[in-house]
């Protein structure tokens, strides 16, 4: 998903950010897949192959954080100039535009798909989910990138005009109003003190700022093995503790606000090579190969897969007779999800050539 609006400047453009963002959109199809195979077959599914499956999921969540990160990294640049007006004419639009077309577009499928009356009622339906954002779950990207578009302009400036230290404790204090707290109010600790923001979202923005512009320093091994591998295996842990029964309320231990998701983003992030290097420098690019030309192919595309595979993931899992617990699982999944993804790919890919169509993909 290319949050960033559209960027085609060059100055901007960094292919460690493409490879993550390539990687992301692959992983944010995995979780889709999955978590409509177990929600859609729960009684195919023996408890082992939920507990995976829950796991595999939980385990995408950086996806999304790692897609604001690179935002972030690029829409805060202070040599990038941003705009109120630019949120208003050209960020914002592309976002409403997108949000309309594949709303209606998914609500007219489930109207022929379930044979539903076609009737002004009908037709109105979709309009209403627009406002009420009650269209298919993924859509849910789309407002938070309108939120975020919106007060874009004023983050711009918090991040252009404040010192190191300064970024450095907004951050941690969104960590831990956002992050732990909801943590400790899990185990019945009560909590009074608050921050007045809703969503851990803008931390990932100005994370991912912080990382490239060398504000926070976190190297490669460091990423790998303090952050992605202690995010992931925490991640596990509270999803089996979740599955046999003894967490709750488990949550906030693999959501967006988790602190593990926190980490595990970071340590990706890192791990591509998108943070500063040791010296507070960004890390010097390397020209793409065939392989890496490919991947850069798909981060063009990332916007239009990530609107578009759940078109093939809930008619490949709901409307077939694929039973992906099955004999061959997890392959099943593994063919699925690497099916949907490459299709839907090259049906971006084909769109965008379409005129028109390129500024909503």
């Amino acid at each position: 998903m290319r949050a960033e609006a559209g960027t085609s400047a060059n100055t901007f453009r960094v292919h460690s950010f493409s490879y993550l963002r390539a990687a992301a959109c692959l992983a944010i199809v995995l979780l889709h897949t999955v978590f409509c195979a177990v929600s859609l077959f729960p009684e195919e599914a023996s408890a082992t192959q939920a507990l995976l499956s829950n796991i595999v999921v939980n385990n995408m969540m950086w996806a999304v954080p790692c897609f604001l990160m690179v935002s972030g990294a690029l829409l805060l640049n202070p040599e990038r100039p941003v705009t109120v007006k630019k949120c208003l004419t050209k960020y914002i639009p592309r976002m409403l535009i997108a949000l309309v077309v594949f709303c209606l577009l998914f609500r007219a499928l489930e109207i022929l798909v379930n044979h539903e009356p076609v009737h002004a009622e009908t037709l109105l339906s979709g309009f209403y989910e627009i406002f009420s954002g009650t269209s298919w779950s993924h859509v849910w990207y789309l407002y938070l990138m309108i939120g975020i578009y919106l007060l874009l302009p004023f983050y711009h400036k918090i991040a252009s005009n404040s010192t190191a230290g300064e970024l450095r404790y907004l951050m941690i204090v969104y960590v831990i109003f956002l992050s732990l707290v909801p943590v400790l109010k899990t185990f019945g600790i009560s909590v009074g003190f608050y921050i007045c923001v809703s969503a851990i979202y803008p931390f990932y923005l100005f994370c991912g700022y912080a990382l490239r512009q060398g504000v926070w320093r976190v190297n490669r091994g460091l990423g790998l093995l303090l952050f992605l591998l202690i995010g992931t295996a925490a991640v596990v842990l509270f999803t089996v503790l979740k599955e046999n029964g003894t967490i709750k309320a488990a949550g906030v231990f693999y959501g967006y606000s988790s602190i593990f998701v926190i980490l595990q983003s970071i340590g990706v992030f890192t791990l591509f090579g998108c943070a500063a290097d040791k010296t507070g420098a960004p890390r010097k690019e390397k020209s793409p190969g065939i392989f890496g030309k490919f991947v850069l192919e798909i981060d063009k595309c990332s916007f239009g897969i990530y609107l578009i595979h759940m078109i093939f993931v809930r008619g490949i899992l709901k409307h077939t007779k694929l039973h992906p617990y099955g004999a061959g699982s997890p392959f099943v999944l593994i063919g699925l999800t690497l099916g949907i993804f490459l299709v839907s790919f090259i049906l971006t890919w084909i769109l965008k050539k379409i005129p028109g169509v390129k500024k909503i993909l």
